[in-house]
Formats: C-alpha cells, structure tokens, sequence
C-alpha cells in the first residue's frame, strides 16, 4: 500500500479538458457539475463524466482538490480511479469525495478501466478490453464476455451488471448475474416495445434505485428509466427534439427527495419535469431559447436544487436561469457574461454560487438572481 502513495498523489493534479470526438454531446464530453442538495461541495467534471474531478467549496468559494480521471458514486461519496502505467499495470484508487482523501489503492497486471460504481461507492466494476471480448471484474469474480461490451451500470447489492452489447448494426442492452454467470436481454415494461435511439447523458439517484438517460430517436427523444434493483427498463416520452449539440446541451437535475427528474434545454427553451413515481412527464415549461447556433461543445450544461427544492438553477452558454419549482416559472435569466463551468447552492439555500472559466466566483441571490458581495 504505501508503495502505491506516491503514484496516486502524483495523478491528483487538475487535467487538461479532453479532445471531443465528432458529434460527442456537450453533456457527455463538455464541462458539467453537480451539487447534492445542501452539499457545500460542488463537483466539476471538466472533461466530462467520466474525466477527472475538480471539488469547490461553496461557502468559501475555492477549488479544494483535483483528482485523475474516474467515476463518481451516485451518493457522492466515492470517486474510483484507474491509472494506467508503462508497464501495462494499472493503479486503482478508492478516494472519499467529500475530503479528497485516497481511502486504498492497490495495482493491477494489465490495463483495466472503472466501468461502473454503485450508488453508495462500495463495489464498482473494472473493464479489461481484448480483441473480440470484455473482461469484467467486481469484487472477487471474474468474467470474460465475447464482442463489444460497454458496462451501463451496477446494482445496489452488486450482484449484476447492466451493459450495452454493441451490433454491427445497433446494440442491445443486457444483464450479467454474477452469480449465476447468466447474461439475459433487459427487459422493458411493455414486452412488445422495441427501444432504439441513441443515449445522450444519464444521471443516478443517489438511493440506487434509478438510472435515468436521456436518449434521442428520430425526431424526438425519451427518458430510459431502468430500475437497477429490479432490472427492468421504462421509457418516458419526451416533447424534447433537437440534435447532439442542443439536445446534449440538456441538464438532468433530481429533485431532493428523488422523486422527480428536471431536464432543462436552454438551446430548446423547454423545461420538462418527470414525476418518477409514476413515470410519466408531468410539466412543460417554456422560456426564451438561446441560438441554437452558438452550442459551445466543450460546455456541458449544470443544474443545481435547492435543500428544500423549492429553486433549480442551470446554465447554458453565458448564463443562468431560476426555475420557481412550486409555481412551475421560470424566474429570471441572468447573463454572467463568462462562460460557466459549474454551479450550486450555499447549503442554507440562500445564495446560488457560479463558477466561470476565467473570473472569481459570482454569489447572486437564490430568489432574485442579483449579484450578492
């Protein structure tokens, strides 16, 4: 272990923004951030989710840590890393998210990725690439899986694994009992529907239940609810149409008690609230969208919640909206004039912090939207 150390705090350095590749959406690849309602942290991914982390505090304002390339568990409270060295090991490190604090590392033979994390960060899943297969690891089994596997997701109890089987001419999603080795089609909630359309982000509730993605088709696009405890899939239409910019350009934000799914597009100009309970949308709101041509694909969109839930907050381009969740308006846009990298609440709710690129910190008002000192 302490042969490790020094390998994993030199990689806990701030990294460069990756290079997108053509038509990767801004929410996939571009900067985002996220802040668990009533957190004082506020995590920033500056090249995208699966990128390295960047930790700002909110109260006081400053970036307190930057840790190497991972995945982040739902909770928020564990972030795993996979550092691969010249001498075709690999280095995974286990970090508590909320201090920054390496908690174990250990090296691999070979090169292996974090494919997935469970919600509360205690089991994740290690991805070794071959030829014409996947090897998989959790925890102290192993399992090799021919063709193209891109691991989805892992369940709470981290018995299986969720994963998109790549075609030649599409893909299907598949489960892996580990127990049982059985891998099995995903099933959906109507058996007769076929899901097709390509995924464009995805957010985690942070109790393990759900994976919701937002996925596009044709000329329109859906949420793909899958419940990871049960292992069965819904899909929840969407009045969302738009390309891989702007549609990417969308914020999937949960409310506190994660029971309803924000997806605000500011290059649409739709706000679209989800009730999770019943899985259907459940409000529409219009506003005033930006210029679909100026879609900045380095910049992923951010949303943040109140503790309360009462004001969502999310960014697109050089400004800031306030949604009034309980009234269903859209309060106010504000237009910071520096492009965003992340935002989130003051734990008390009371002021709305706003990270750009190239300035100090902004505090504005969580009502009004004006500039606090």
């Amino acid at each position: 272990m302490k042969r490790l150390l020094p390998l994993l705090l030199l990689v806990v350095i701030p990294a460069p923004s990756a290079a997108l590749g053509d038509g990767c959406p801004p929410s996939t690849c571009g900067t985002t951030s996220s802040a668990l309602p009533g957190s004082r942290t506020l995590f920033i991914r500056p090249s995208g989710q699966q990128g390295p982390l960047q930790a700002f505090d909110l109260v006081r304002g400053v970036r307190r840590y930057s840790l190497p390339s991972g995945l982040l568990s739902a909770n928020g409270g564990t972030f795993v890393t996979a550092a691969q060295a010249k001498s075709r090991r690999t280095t995974v490190g286990r970090f508590d998210a909320r201090s920054g604090r390496l908690e174990r590392g250990w090296s691999l033979r070979g090169r292996w990725s974090v494919g997935a994390v469970s919600s509360d960060g205690r089991r994740f899943v290690l991805l070794r690439y071959r030829k014409r297969s996947v090897v998989i690891k959790v925890a102290g089994s192993r399992h090799v899986l021919p063709g193209t596997n891109e691991v989805e997701a892992l369940s709470p109890d981290g018995r299986r694994v969720f994963l998109v089987h790549w075609r030649r001419n599409g893909y299907d999603l598949q489960q892996l009992e580990l127990a049982t080795r059985k891998l099995s089609p995903t099933r959906l909630d109507e058996p007769d529907e076929k899901m097709s359309g390509t995924a464009i982000t995805a957010v985690a509730t942070r109790d393990g239940r759900w994976l919701l993605t937002l996925y596009a088709k044709g000329d329109g696009s859906f949420v793909h609810a899958l419940d990871l405890r049960s292992g069965i899939a819904h899909c929840v239409d969407l009045p969302l149409a738009g390309d891989g910019f702007t549609l990417g350009s969308t914020a999937l934000t949960l409310s506190p008690d994660e029971s309803r799914l924000y997806l605000a597009s500011p290059y649409l100009g739709r706000l679209v609230s989800v009730d999770l309970k019943q899985l259907e949308v459940s409000r529409i709101v219009h506003f005033r969208a930006l210029a679909a041509g100026g879609v900045d694909p380095t910049i992923g969109p951010s949303g943040a919640v109140t503790k309360n839930g009462r004001m969502l907050a999310f960014s697109g381009g050089k400004s800031v909206w306030l949604y009034d969740t309980a009234f269903g308006v859209v309060r106010r846009q504000i237009r910071i004039g520096e492009t965003t990298k992340g935002l989130g609440y003051r734990p008390d709710g009371r002021a709305l912090v706003v990270i750009p690129y190239s300035a100090a910190p902004i505090r504005l008002d969580a009502a009004t939207g004006e500039r606090l000192r």
